[in-house]
């Protein structure tokens, strides 16, 4: 019984095999499948423009905030109370050079160059005494030299009858002593011119000193007065009318509006170009740490509306690159902030400034720089839309797609810039703007007429596929 039934269990996938190959030939070969014929694109239509080329230079785009020139802080330079202060002196005003802020009570300093003024006049008048005395001094010289030569000469005749004894020893002896005497005399007037000499430097080196002491007091009674140096907007205003203020104290802060500077800073790939586009004198004149001076525009949007303003690309700030951006911080300055233009929405100057825009550069505000540099070699753009998100660009030459992978200079503006060059793009590239659904390089494309507007397929040819 089990030997049967192990027969069975072995027999029953066999003959379940065989069952299914008889069947299989029962059916016989199936007919082949009817061969279908598609139609496949030739050549795929496509929409392209053409890459032009670019002339002016490269603008450089760049974000900048407006910092003041320079923030003058006036102090008192000499103490005293507050007799006035200006209306002009308020946070938030305008104030042109030279025009009074504050006014420090001057009564003690004019008593000081009064007072000085009598001294010196004082000094001039002793000076004058004693030059009357120094000429009565040489007079007397002058008549004791002359008295002095006529006892000499007595002497000398008195000293002949003597030897001829005509005059006595004693006449002799008197003649000797008035001599001695004159010649006393005159020792001690010109002892006198000596000390009147040294007394007349003494009395000038005062009319100097009372003439330099007059100096200062007038000097420090001008100062009394503090006046704005230079076109400005008054910062801050630390001092009220009728304070008393030490030398020193500070009064006010003036922002320097004559000039105005924008903060920005320069990729590394930005700072070469400016100084490829220096020239070989620029270079060699300046320092290994100064950027050429070079065009820029300052633009400040309002809404719709455009502002411009000139400047110029001046000076790196600092010594070195920004450790935590790794940019180059650097001003550009607009000479004269006030003069502003506008711009309609595509860029160009307006004749008349838009009324209720700014009329000056104003600190604080964030506005577009643009670095104008001359490119050192041919420039090229496409529509920015042309450019894929992979960064190819699809172009059309000999009737197939070359797929291209150059380098952008500048995307900005509804563009990108590229140089031209035998690897990327050259001026009178077609430039395919539509999409493909699986570019390949070398594949057949046409462009399409401009009525047509977007086709994604073009002319077709029969082929049979299986």
């Amino acid at each position: 019984m089990n030997v049967v039934r192990e027969i069975v269990r072995w027999l029953t996938p066999i003959a379940l095999l065989g069952a299914g190959v008889a069947v299989f030939m029962l059916l016989g070969r199936q007919p082949p499948p009817e061969r279908k014929v598609v139609e496949t694109t030739a050549a795929t239509l496509v929409q392209a423009t053409g890459a032009v080329r670019e002339t002016g230079g490269l603008s450089l785009e760049l974000d900048g905030v407006v910092v003041p020139l320079r923030e003058v802080t006036l102090a008192a330079e000499v103490p005293g109370r507050v007799l006035r202060k200006s209306d002009a002196c308020k946070a938030g005003r305008s104030v042109t050079k030279g025009t009074v802020l504050f006014e420090i009570d001057p009564r003690d300093y004019e008593l000081d160059v009064a007072r000085l003024e009598r001294e010196l006049s004082q000094a001039g008048l002793a000076i004058e005494e004693l030059g009357e005395e120094i000429l009565q001094n040489a007079r007397a010289i002058e008549l004791g030299r002359q008295q002095v030569a006529l006892a000499h000469r007595e002497v000398v005749r008195l000293e002949g009858l003597k030897s001829n004894r005509i005059v006595t020893e004693s006449e002799h002896d008197r003649a000797i002593r008035e001599e001695l005497v004159a010649e006393t005399s005159l020792t001690n007037l010109q002892g006198q011119a000596r000390m009147l000499a040294k007394r007349k430097s003494r009395l000038e080196e005062a009319q100097a000193l009372a003439a330099t002491m007059l100096e200062k007091a007038r000097l420090d009674l001008s100062r009394t007065t503090v006046v704005s140096p230079t076109d400005g907007v008054v910062v801050t205003d630390a001092v009220e009318q009728d304070s008393y203020v030490a030398k020193g104290t500070p009064l006010v802060t003036i922002e320097d509006t004559s000039a105005a500077e924008i903060r920005t800073s320069l990729q590394m790939d930005e700072v070469a170009r400016v100084w490829r586009a220096a020239t070989v004198a620029e270079t060699a004149a300046g320092a290994a740490h100064d950027l050429p001076e070079t065009p820029a525009s300052v633009v400040f949007t309002i809404g719709d509306r455009q502002y411009e303003w000139s400047g110029v690309l001046s000076r790196q700030e600092g010594s070195g690159l920004d450790e935590r951006t790794r940019t180059l911080p650097c001003r550009v300055i607009v000479a004269d902030p006030t003069a502003v233009r506008g711009l309609d929405r595509y860029g160009m100057p307006l004749d008349e400034l838009p009324h209720g825009g700014p009329r000056s550069l104003l600190r604080g505000m964030f506005v577009e720089v643009r670095v104008h540099v001359d490119a050192p070699g041919e420039l090229v753009s496409i529509p920015e839309e042309a450019r894929r998100p992979s960064g190819e660009v699809w172009v059309i030459r000999d009737g197939r797609l070359a797929i291209l992978h150059p380098r952008p200079i500048q995307v900005s503006g509804g563009k990108a810039v590229f140089e031209s060059g035998p690897d990327g793009l050259v001026p009178g590239d077609r430039v395919i703007t539509s999409q493909l659904t699986h570019p390949r390089p070398g594949m057949a494309v046409t462009e399409a007429a401009a009525a047509e507007g977007p086709v994604s397929a073009g002319t077709s040819e029969r082929r049979d596929d299986t």
